[in-house]
């Protein structure tokens, strides 16, 4: 592997928080064709300099997932279990996971460093979120409603949303006012199993 590419990535990594696009790439590995271009970013993940995560997105090993999504889909908001690690409102933090929701169809991208998971959500319930260091995070009152609420469409998750959850945390004003935009099935499922909580 040619040592002048690899210190390229090696400068560039910390500016674009160790992922790369291709465009990135381009710059990166320098002028060429694009079959050269190609041929280089194959030896770079052979090597073991960079990961593909998927077609057109790279990643350092020192990457973070939490980067990653966010590169893969700006739009996707980090929430359940997640958020709720991060806020310590569950102990057991999903280890090598992320989970971020987004309106369009469910992705799931599994690469060396871990999975990152995509669900899908309407328009409509696409709010709760603020971003944090270019990242958009939910808040940990959204993050507890789409867990109930992808509990309720059949989704597990790694921890017991009835169980592992501590709510003494969480505002249920702002819950509530979340809930207005629900389905009154859904609300009525909510209020039936964690309506007793604060």
């Amino acid at each position: 592997m040619d040592n002048k590419i690899v210190n390229s990535v090696q400068r560039w990594a910390a500016d674009l928080d160790e992922v790369f696009t291709l465009s990135d790439l381009r710059v990166v590995v320098g002028e060429g064709t694009e079959a050269a271009m190609y041929k280089k970013v194959a030896r770079l993940v052979d090597s073991g300099v960079l990961i593909k995560v998927k077609r057109g997105i790279y990643a350092t090993p020192k990457a973070s997932l939490k980067v990653i999504s966010s590169r893969i889909e700006p739009e996707a908001y980090l929430s359940t279990g997640t958020v709720l690690a991060r806020s310590a409102i569950i102990s057991s933090i999903p280890v090598r996971r992320v989970q971020a929701v987004k309106v369009g169809r469910p992705r799931e991208y599994r690469c060396s460093l871990g999975t990152i998971e995509h669900l899908s959500i309407s328009r409509r319930l696409y709010f709760g979120f603020e971003p944090a260091d270019g990242i958009l995070y939910a808040t940990p009152e959204k993050a507890f409603v789409d867990v109930c609420y992808f509990s309720y469409r059949g989704k597990r998750f790694s921890f017991d949303p009835a169980s592992d959850v501590n709510t003494e945390s969480l505002c249920k004003k702002t819950i509530d006012a979340y809930l207005d935009h629900y389905d009154p099935r859904f609300v009525s499922f909510f209020n039936r199993l964690w309506g007793d909580r604060w």
